[in-house]
């Protein structure tokens, strides 16, 4: 990849996919009651039915909070965005599907995914 192809990434924040959900939602409540006729393309109406199907958590405090602990924790964005979308059990499961999380402790990743998990039961 040249710098430049690089460069347009450098600072981009990773969007976890419950967040596109409340994303969707938040913007398609804003455009139909700009138009109450309106009706999103097929795309954007699958990709919200994806969001929604794959998203841990729908609702919008629950799902900045989960940032906020996760961000808490030092992971980088790409970390954050994976630990929030792969549904983690263990620490090993952890380390193997996101190697950079090597640097935390059993006893970290373990207290992170429970509270992770503490989340999730309440969706």
């Amino acid at each position: 990849m040249a710098q430049e192809e690089q460069d347009v990434f450098k600072d981009v924040k990773v969007l976890t996919v419950s967040e596109v959900f409340v994303l969707f939602e938040r913007n398609m409540d804003v455009w139909r009651r700009r138009d109450p006729d309106y009706q999103p393309s097929a795309m954007l109406q699958k990709a919200a039915e994806y969001a929604g199907r794959f998203a841990t958590n729908k609702n919008k405090d629950t799902v900045q909070k989960i940032r906020e602990m996760l961000a808490a924790r030092n992971l980088s964005e790409l970390e954050l965005g994976l630990v929030a979308n792969l549904s983690i059990e263990t620490p090993d499961e952890a380390r193997k599907l996101v190697p950079t999380l090597e640097r935390y402790s059993d006893e970290e990743l373990d207290s992170m995914l429970k509270e992770l998990a503490t989340y999730r039961e309440f969706e």
